[in-house]
Parts: C-alpha cells; structure tokens; sequence
C-alpha cells in the first residue's frame, strides 16, 4: 500500500529545499524504499546535474576514459589482426589514398587520448611520489595545464604527416 506524501512549501528561510512527509501514519517496514526515504522528513537531495564538477574531477573522469578508450581501440586493432587476419598497415594506407582529408581528424581522435593519458598519468606519478601540488589551486592549475598542453601536442601530432 502507497503512502499519501504530500510536499510541504518552501520553509521561511530563502534557499531551503522542500520537505517530504508523509501523511498518514502506515508501517514502515511494508512502504517500499523510495516511499520510506521519502517520509523521514529530510529534504530532497537536487540532482547532480545542477552542480558544476570541479576541474580537477573533471580532469580524473577524462584520465579514465581515455585510458579505456586507448584499451578498447589496441584490444580492437589486435584482435582484427588476428582473428579477421587484417593487415592493419595495409588498410591504414588504403585510408590516407582514398580519403586523405579524414587523417588529419582520425589522427586527433588517436593522439589526444594517448597524450593526454599520458600527461595525467606523469602528474600522477609526481603527485604520487613528491606529495606536491595535492592543495585545490595547485590541483586545479595543473589540470587546466594537462588539458591545454595535450591538446597542443594533439593538434600539433595530427597536423604532421609521416
């Protein structure tokens, strides 16, 4: 059986988030856990995407996805060189002849994950073994510094041919 709620108003204060209670008086232990979580009279929790990420969480989740973007891709490119008996440099070729003006893009889609999961990773190992620049500002300066640099060695690999 569902519990009636009913959401209190805005409390006298300015900026204070909405209450739930319940409105009758029925055991807790039948409501399901949404309904419960509801009733205990604390306020409602906003949704994540309200909040701005800082930087430098920002700069951990990209260091993690590249790492598994990089897995994928070499764990890609060797099984169909293996089990589809690709000859993967061939057929990098066969590219740059027939579509030469996608390299430059399909080169920046390869070299920033690498470069970038590669300077995260050294400001890990410095952070690992000095226990510096660990304060927020140093944080943050160093993740901005990690973006900016990869991107520059990015485009500048991707405008490079070999």
């Amino acid at each position: 059986m569902l519990a009636r709620i009913a959401i209190r108003g805005p409390r006298a204060r300015a900026g204070a988030l909405p209450m739930i209670r319940r409105m009758d008086d029925t055991r807790k232990d039948a409501l399901p856990l949404q309904i419960r979580a509801a009733s205990s009279q604390r306020p409602i929790s906003p949704h994540v995407k309200i909040y701005k990420f800082p930087v430098a969480a920002l700069s951990s989740i990209a260091n993690r996805v590249t790492g598994c973007l990089l897995s994928i891709g070499c764990a890609g490119v060797g099984a169909a060189a293996m089990f589809i008996d690709c000859n993967v440099p061939a057929l990098i070729e066969v590219a740059k002849v027939s579509a030469p003006a996608v390299i430059p893009a399909v080169k920046l889609m390869v070299a920033f994950p690498l470069t970038y999961h590669y300077i995260a990773g050294v400001r890990h190992l410095v952070w690992d073994y000095t226990l510096k620049g660990l304060d927020i500002k140093s944080m943050e300066m160093s993740s901005y510094l990690v973006f900016g640099s990869s991107a520059a060695i990015s485009l500048a690999l991707a405008t490079v041919s070999f």
